[in-house]
């Protein structure tokens, strides 16, 4: 792959992260359209552009910067049929009457001033059950969302509470995909590196919930309106069959992690069971939509099946007179997300380019050369982790690539393979979901319906990870050594 004859300056590596960076500073200031829609995409291609121009004249053939595309969509194809998977589930499980239940009963046991902590600590139990921050987030977490909205907490404050716990669940879980993939990218068991992160992982997650109880409580993040909350409650009783049995659903797909079923199919069979329990359930609901989608004002089986497959992929709408209720059961489904696979795709060949053309290569390299101490090598870890999770723009190729980059590194500086494994997670997991253009980031902001830059100053918990692990790093708290490695003649 490396065909240069010439070594890559490090301002030239630099420059196309550079162009991106203002690029997407430009968007989210000018513009006055969502950048999602397609600004930001753009930008993505356009810094694409040059970083394949300047990979080309220092001497990388351009066969070889499309064969990093391709690599770099082979590794996250899978998470963009998720992302359509997740798609179906917003519709389904909402026309089913699954997520207006979840709001009508949580409505009654949720108040403003424990909101925020019980947000967090129910999506970090959903977390570490299902083993995926994505699908917690899509379902509970876009329920509560409604929840807080309905008692006048900023969305931007509960989004960060529900992603602050569902991405400490999604770390802890021995489920979760990136959990086996970087405790298999550093070598050590699965277990063992769950253990170590407790390290890191607990105090944050204690530091984040102190936070939000004390905004809960004492920084008048709500005014509570009751009435408003009963007028809510009241509409959707009126619009959906909100018996228990809705929650059949929910526990189905429950009893599929539970049996270890691959997230992929666990996704696809939550919406065909939401769409059958929309049918035995919802017979009204799914009558008054199809009845507005005919023009004669008569509905039979076929239109009926037609909301169905219309939940699962394109948009759903109810008019109730009440613009929160309206905004509370309204779906997007598939389509909903086509912003967001757009921007991915973009992201994955601004990530293949700059893989492929040895600027990231360049970039860490640079950083790792000036380390000295244990905590220096840690501490640099952290920032490539996060300058990974800018220029690869997902989470996946940042565990591997840091992985690969560092594990030299560790050895030599007598750092056990558990602290490599856990500095990924501390540093690659988290971060991915408060940068715009990465995958993790653009599709939260997608299914809550709040953009990254709005919602992570409130991310607690992934804010502080990284700074937790630096803090272990330079003081030398929780970090396990071995016996140095010589360098290789």
């Amino acid at each position: 792959m490396m065909e240069k004859t010439k070594r890559i300056p490090l301002w030239l590596a630099l420059i196309p992260v550079l162009v991106l960076v203002f690029l997407i500073i430009f968007n989210v200031t000018w513009l006055d359209d969502d950048p999602l829609a397609g600004a930001n995409q753009l930008a993505l291609l356009l810094s694409s552009a040059i970083a394949s121009a300047l990979a080309v004249a220092y001497g990388t053939k351009f066969q070889t910067l499309i064969d990093g595309v391709i690599k770099t969509f082979s590794v996250s194809a899978i998470s963009i049929v998720v992302l359509l998977c997740i798609g179906m589930i917003a519709g389904t499980w909402m026309l089913s009457g699954v997520i207006p239940a979840f709001i009508y009963y949580g409505l009654f046991i949720l108040r403003p001033e424990y909101f925020l902590p019980a947000a967090m600590i129910i999506s970090a139990i959903v977390s570490v059950a299902t083993g995926s921050s994505w699908t917690t987030i899509a379902t509970i977490g876009v329920a509560m969302l409604a929840i807080g909205s309905a008692m006048g907490i900023n969305p931007a404050i509960s989004a960060g509470a529900i992603i602050s716990g569902a991405y400490f669940g999604d770390k802890l879980s021995p489920l979760s995909d990136t959990t086996i993939l970087a405790s298999s990218t550093a070598g050590i068991d699965i277990f063992d590196h769950i253990k170590y992160m407790m390290r890191t992982t607990v105090p944050t997650f204690i530091i984040a919930l102190t936070i939000f109880t004390a905004m809960s409580i004492f920084g008048g993040v709500s005014e509570g309106d009751t009435a408003n909350v009963a007028a809510i409650q009241a509409s959707l009783d009126s619009l959906f069959n909100l018996s228990p049995f809705v929650f059949i659903v929910p526990i189905l797909v429950g009893f599929m992690v539970y049996k270890k079923v691959h997230s992929l199919p666990t996704l696809l069979g939550a919406s065909i069971i939401a769409m059958v329990a929309a049918i035995i359930l919802q017979p009204e609901h799914v009558g008054r939509i199809a009845t507005s989608l005919t023009k004669t004002g008569e509905a039979g089986f076929l239109e009926k099946l037609i909301v169905l497959f219309r939940a699962a992929y394109g948009e759903i709408s109810v008019n109730t007179g009440d613009e929160a209720v309206d905004s509370l059961v309204s779906t997007g489904g598939m389509r909903g997300m086509l912003d967001t696979v757009w921007l991915i795709i973009m992201a994955m060949v601004f990530g293949g380019v700059m893989d492929a053309s040895g600027f990231i290569h360049r970039i860490t390299e640079a950083i790792v050369s000036k380390v000295q101490t244990t905590g220096s090598t840690i501490v640099a870890m952290v920032l490539s982790c996060v300058l990974l999770n800018m220029s690869t723009a997902d989470q996946y190729v940042t565990i591997v690539l840091s992985g690969k980059m560092y594990s030299q590194a560790f050895r030599r500086r007598g750092i056990a393979p558990e602290v490599l494994s856990r500095t990924m997670e501390d540093a690659g997991t988290v971060t991915s979901v408060l940068i715009p253009w990465n995958s993790c980031g653009a599709t939260q902001a997608a299914v809550l319906g709040v953009p990254t830059l709005v919602y992570l100053p409130f991310t607690f918990f992934c804010i502080l990870s990284p700074i937790v692990a630096i803090t272990c790093a330079l003081t030398g708290w929780g970090i396990k050594k071995t016996a140095p490695e010589a360098p290789k003649a």
